[in-house]
């Protein structure tokens, strides 16, 4: 079965509203307050800056309990780093050091509840007594919440390899040293940002909160050279988890939403990537699993992403295939209806292509953007706002064009 996934915490999420401010001044009082441990020592007035620091870390705290227990979220749990704060880099925000300490003050004055330390990587944390009906009684928006400055919104990590039972290690964030590259791929991430801060995208009638989108690469190991050419899909859209009967609550400048997608975008960039032509039809059509193309798309992109044979299907995978498919008639199956994609199977040719798609998508929001449209990115598609469907297939068909050669489909998913 599938493990249930945790709503990790964000150290750069804030309280903007009067209301969580006046409980965020509330909680930095009580920690700023609370005995010492020492019962000789006196306490002394804390500085202006270690209040400033507290004020930070407790907004934080507050900021994402909110997302926790009034959001629409899958995680089973708010998750906390559990151990040691790490050694500064560029993607740890300053003055957490204090998130364990504040925590347990507020669990000690029952207004949290902390869950111990799953494998000492990460603890539960929900809010307890005044603080959680404080955080129900009121109505709280996504514009109660915002960004801290300085958060990194260029990543770079590192795959770690996998543990003594086979799974995978956590990906270490590499911290890496600027160049014209990672300035100007910081930049154009930036600029959309930038602009579509300048919309007005909402939610079911509510304005959505600071939009903040990250692109993150991928390196297959620390030791490898610092390169920017692995994976680079864009995160941290409020849009890119919603359920798609959600998706018709969106508007972007009070206009329904258009679901733009690339048609079998993985197959037919690896078919790019081999310079062959794609047989004609859908790419993720497979006898006997006509009614199951979301478990083949699951399946395919897994041989395209895993560094070698696939000896088991990934569970995700098999949870949506019928009984009785295994990875050995999965992968002859597949390699009888693509048989030109099969050298490129078990060897980790995913992060490459998802690369590719990701210079795609870049293209399209960039020229879309000085078109005067906004468009929100998924991996493999984008939502723009009806009136703007005509302007953003051709720009999308463009970008493919340019990247790969040849311009791919694209469908109005309904």
């Amino acid at each position: 079965m599938k493990q249930p996934l945790d709503l990790m915490f964000d150290p750069w999420l804030k309280a903007e509203s009067a209301y969580l401010n006046a409980i965020v001044e509330q909680i930095t009082e009580m920690f700023l307050q609370a005995p010492l441990k020492d019962t000789t020592k006196r306490r002394r007035q804390p500085k202006a800056d270690q209040v400033e620091r507290v004020r930070s870390v407790v907004s934080a705290i507050i900021a994402n309990l909110v997302r926790y227990h009034t959001g629409r979220h899958k995680g089973e749990q708010l998750a906390i780093p559990a151990g040691h704060p790490k050694a500064a880099s560029r993607y740890e925000r300053k003055g957490f050091n204090q998130l364990r300490p504040i925590v347990t003050i507020m669990a000690k004055n029952g207004l949290a509840i902390v869950s111990p330390a799953f494998k000492n990587r990460r603890m539960g944390l929900e809010a307890d007594g005044w603080l959680l009906k404080a955080l129900h009684q009121a109505p709280i928006t996504p514009k109660d919440l915002g960004k801290a400055e300085g958060e990194e919104i260029l990543w770079l990590s590192a795959r770690t390899g996998r543990n003594e039972f086979g799974q995978k290690l956590p990906q270490e964030h590499i911290n890496y040293a600027d160049t014209e590259e990672t300035l100007k791929l910081r930049r154009e991430v930036e600029e959309i940002n930038d602009f579509l801060n300048t919309q007005d995208i909402t939610l079911d009638g509510e304005p959505q909160g600071t939009i903040r989108l990250t692109r993150r690469f991928l390196l297959r190991s620390p030791m490898d050279p610092h390169e920017f050419k692995l994976h680079g899909r864009l995160y941290g859209g409020f849009w890119q988890n919603l359920k798609r009967e959600r998706r018709g609550g969106l508007r972007i400048n009070g206009e329904p939403i258009a679901d733009l997608d690339f048609t079998s975008m993985f197959p037919q960039l690896a078919y790019a990537k081999v310079g062959l032509e794609p047989p004609d039809g859908d790419l993720y059509a497979v006898p006997g699993l006509e009614k199951h193309r979301a478990g083949v798309k699951a399946g395919f992109s897994a041989l395209l992403s895993v560094s070698s044979d696939m000896k088991k299907l990934p569970s995700e995978v098999k949870e949506v295939l019928p009984e009785g498919w295994t990875a050995s008639r999965f992968k002859a199956e597949i390699g009888e209806k693509h048989p030109a994609l099969v050298p490129l199977f078990g060897k980790d040719t995913g992060s490459d292509l998802m690369f590719t798609e990701s210079r795609i998508l870049l293209l399209v929001l960039r020229g879309l953007m000085e078109k005067e449209v906004a468009a929100l990115p998924m991996h493999d598609g984008i939502m723009v706002a009806v009136s703007s469907v005509e302007i953003s297939k051709a720009a999308m068909k463009e970008a493919a064009r340019e990247v790969t050669g040849r311009g791919l489909e694209v469908i109005w998913k309904a």
